[in-house]
């Protein structure tokens, strides 16, 4: 505890951290998911406008401590209160209306610069948006501006740009994993609902890891990478980053699916993305022995995983075996070869060209690849990439040959034992401070070499005061068996919604407020049509709406509460709950009779 006081100090010091909320609601949005948003945008107890000013006063008070932040969308503001008339017209665009997004500052959205984290992209203004974040705003959603992340994607142990260290959401001192360590900190300090990142070889699933959350990295192809800065075109994907799996799985959802303007993307059948298991029973899990507690005289992928890492782990698949999983371990499924192939496939040669394509739907003062090599506004040496411009390289063959060998390998594992997920820690190795270069190891490389999808949830955390995940891996195209899994799994592990203590609730809400809002929901299940209900649901309407212009919301909310039961509203409530219970009781009554009935003529006819 003297740890995390001393850091909530020297936070507040070193960043002149400004608590004061300027903007309060009837209902805690650092601890509801998406599904939870849209419910108290839909009863009333917040608009699409207060939302986003509540996520700007969080981003605001807290993230000078992170830099998680690279720019606000100017538009967030307009675009929500449009938003908020469409659906008092009862007018709802899709499954995210009015829900604020973060995205990772190397994907397009119109209006604010794509940086990729670099200044020398200060200015790189896209003419449209990339399609993932298209097919957000067509579900409703608000993009309420780009997140920082490791200088063009570079670095999986740190997330450092030209814009400095994003730091980690535990503890400013520690790293937040890169590349898309911007996104996985604001969403693990409620800065917006989810956030979009991208994932080249482990980059949204160390950041998740990193942060406490859930992130996803698809299938490749199955996600478009229009309007997305390239850096290794064979590897890299955009994924989602959420504070749990639902919440994942309808963000994936919604940007997966074929994109003419990506020639790799492939026709998904989004039927396929639902939750139907109740259990694991028949569910095969491999659990790769060698990765998984490693060895303590090797170092890398076999060097020996931490303790209390691999506690979590072990009390993981304890968990999953209870619950009706058939867990089969591997003993010797990671080989040196495979980690030989995954290293020596990397395709960033063709990093020039790529970009060459995409800076084509940008304005800005960079207009190539060789001059952004040139410039001196970026913190990563690009000069060797420019060894790949115009098709200079012939390795392409080689790469396909090896991962095809190793994609091959795979898929034998999973017949033979008849598996369908495997299971790892995503991380084997503690937090380190976010300056620092440290050994991750992460198990996340085996998808991306491959094209194959991975999911990473929370397994809890350890005495350092950091989460660390577990991460399920399937065959191409199984997001549904991963989403299905990963939900069973977030359960029985009891995952929760919670912030880290550093970047608390910036209001309190009044116990007056909370009966107040129980008594109105039941109310607004009752769908009465008696003047007097509707008057005092009116007016509370109003309350919830007005919620941030009143001073003393405790005594408003008692006024409302005695009108409550100073009425016959009260009566009408009474009646309304006790009449299912009524019927119930009569239900089974007249059950029982004719089970009798049915018996005594059996009975008559045996005589």
């Amino acid at each position: 505890m003297k740890k995390y006081f001393l850091v909530f100090i020297f936070s507040l010091f070193l960043f002149n951290v400004d608590v004061f909320a300027y903007y309060k609601a009837p209902v805690d949005i650092t601890n509801l998911s998406i599904s939870e948003l849209k419910e108290a945008l839909d009863l009333g107890y917040l608009n699409s406008e207060t939302l986003v000013n509540l996520y700007l006063d969080r981003i605001d008070a807290y993230d000078e401590m992170y830099n998680s932040i690279n720019q606000l969308n100017p538009q967030a503001l307009e675009e929500a209160k449009k938003l908020d008339k469409e659906r008092e017209n009862g007018k709802i665009r899709g499954r995210l209306h009015g829900i604020p997004i973060l995205v990772k500052c190397n994907i397009d959205v119109v209006g604010i610069p794509t940086t990729g984290g670099t200044k020398a992209l200060a200015d790189n203004y896209p003419l449209s948006n990339a399609t993932v974040v298209q097919k957000l705003i067509d579900e409703g959603a608000i993009i309420l501006g780009s997140t920082n992340m490791s200088e063009l994607a570079f670095s999986a142990s740190n997330s450092y740009s030209s814009y400095g260290y994003v730091r980690n959401v535990f503890d400013p001192l520690y790293t937040p994993y890169g590349s898309s360590g911007g996104s996985a900190v604001a969403v693990g300090a409620a800065f917006a609902a989810a956030a979009l990142g991208t994932d080249t070889n482990s980059s949204v699933r160390l950041p998740a890891s990193g942060a406490g959350l859930v992130g996803i990295r698809p299938t490749l192809g199955s996600v478009s990478r229009s309007g997305v800065i390239p850096y290794d075109i064979e590897r890299d994907t955009v994924g989602v980053l959420s504070r749990n799996v639902l919440d994942n799985m309808l963000l994936f959802d919604i940007i997966s699916g074929k994109d003419e303007k990506d020639e790799y993307t492939i026709q998904y059948d989004k039927e396929d993305i639902k939750i139907e298991l109740k259990n694991l029973d028949g569910i095969n899990i491999g659990v790769p022995t060698e990765y998984v507690k490693g060895d303590s005289s090797k170092s890398g992928v076999f060097g020996e995983t931490d303790t209390e890492i691999y506690d979590l782990l072990v009390k993981s698949i304890e968990k999953l075996e209870k619950e009706g999983a058939n867990i089969i371990y591997l003993d010797d499924f990671v080989k040196e070869e495979n980690i030989d192939i995954a290293t020596s496939t990397y395709a960033g040669i063709t990093m020039c060209d790529n970009f060459n394509e995409y800076i084509k739907g940008t304005t800005g003062t960079i207009r190539s690849f060789e001059e952004l090599a040139d410039s001196k506004l970026h913190v990563q040496r690009l000069s060797g990439y420019k060894k790949g411009c115009n098709g200079e390289y012939k390795s392409k063959e080689s790469r396909d040959k090896k991962k095809s060998k190793y994609r091959l390998y795979v898929d034998s594992v999973f017949e033979e034992y008849d598996l369908d997920i495997i299971l790892y820690p995503t991380l084997k190795n503690r937090v380190f401070k976010y300056n620092k270069t440290g050994n991750i190891s992460p198990g996340s490389s085996l998808g991306s070499v491959i094209g194959y999808p991975s999911i990473t949830v929370p397994m809890g955390t350890i005495s350092d005061g950091f989460s660390y995940n577990i991460e399920f891996f399937s065959l191409k195209n199984r997001e549904n068996i991963l989403y299905n899994i990963a939900s069973i799994y977030e359960e029985i592990n009891g995952n929760d919604l919670s912030i880290p203590t550093l970047v608390p609730a910036l209001y309190e809400i009044p116990e007056t407020v909370t009966e107040l809002k129980r008594l109105y929901e039941d109310v607004v299940k009752m769908n009465s049509d008696i003047g007097e209900v509707k008057e005092w649901l009116n007016e509370c309407r109003m309350f919830f709406k007005n919620y941030n212009s009143y001073e003393d919301v405790d005594g408003i909310a008692l006024d409302l509460i005695n009108k409550y039961e100073d009425s016959s509203i009260v009566n009408i409530h009474e009646e309304f709950i006790a009449y299912p219970n009524l019927l119930k009781v009569f239900t089974i009554v007249a059950l029982f009779l004719f089970l009798v009935f049915v018996f005594m003529n059996r009975v008559k006819k045996i005589i």
